[in-house]
């Protein structure tokens, strides 16, 4: 199965990251707000270690690395691997750029991804892990029907505290409870050619 390619939400558009990409990702990592709200991708790094970086995505089957644009404008990312012997997927990170937060971006591009991983490449489940006071991101996961089924407690500290860290799912039935007649095109099927 192969990952990729160019995804469509009603604002956002999921596509692979091109090198001009990437200054922007190492500013956003380093960036107080997203080392807040997420665990970092990678670390600040110079041009040359990001072009390394992308490399190595690029070089693993499993994994996939999308730039999401909206207005012909780079506004995030979202990094996952194939998991479960390629039946599930593991979203590990999706990251708006801060100063666009709580303009729909980030629901836009999770809803059209999970369409692209459910819808059209037939997975049985996805995964993902958040902080427990990343609200947003949990509202988000919340519609989509993502429930808890893990969590780790005192996992990252700061602010003088200790926060959670949340792991979640959905399986294909549930998204199909909840999305199906919202559907833009039927799964892909196996050996199927178009």
């Amino acid at each position: 199965m192969a990952l990729g390619g160019t995804i469509r939400g009603k604002k956002t558009t999921l596509r692979l990251p091109a090198e001009a990409d990437l200054e922007t990702y190492n500013r956003w990592m380093a960036d107080t707000r997203v080392r807040r709200a997420h665990s970092v991708w990678q670390e600040p790094a110079m041009p040359a270690t990001w072009k390394e970086r992308l490399k190595e995505v690029a070089k693993d089957k499993q994994s996939v690395l999308w730039s999401i644009d909206a207005a012909e404008k780079l506004v995030g990312f979202a990094l996952g691997h194939l998991s479960l012997m390629g039946n599930g997927f593991d979203i590990n990170q999706l990251v708006i750029d801060p100063d666009l937060w709580r303009k729909g971006y980030g629901s836009d591009a999770s809803l059209a991804l999970h369409r692209y991983l459910f819808d059209y490449l037939d997975l049985r489940l996805v995964t993902a892990e958040l902080r427990a006071d990343n609200t947003a991101a949990l509202k988000i996961a919340a519609k989509l029907g993502y429930t808890e089924f893990a969590r780790g407690h005192d996992v990252y500290y700061r602010d003088g505290g200790y926060v959670d860290e949340i792991k979640l799912r959905m399986e294909k039935e549930t998204w199909q409870e909840r999305w199906s007649a919202e559907r833009e095109y039927p799964p892909l099927a196996a050996g199927a050619t178009t």
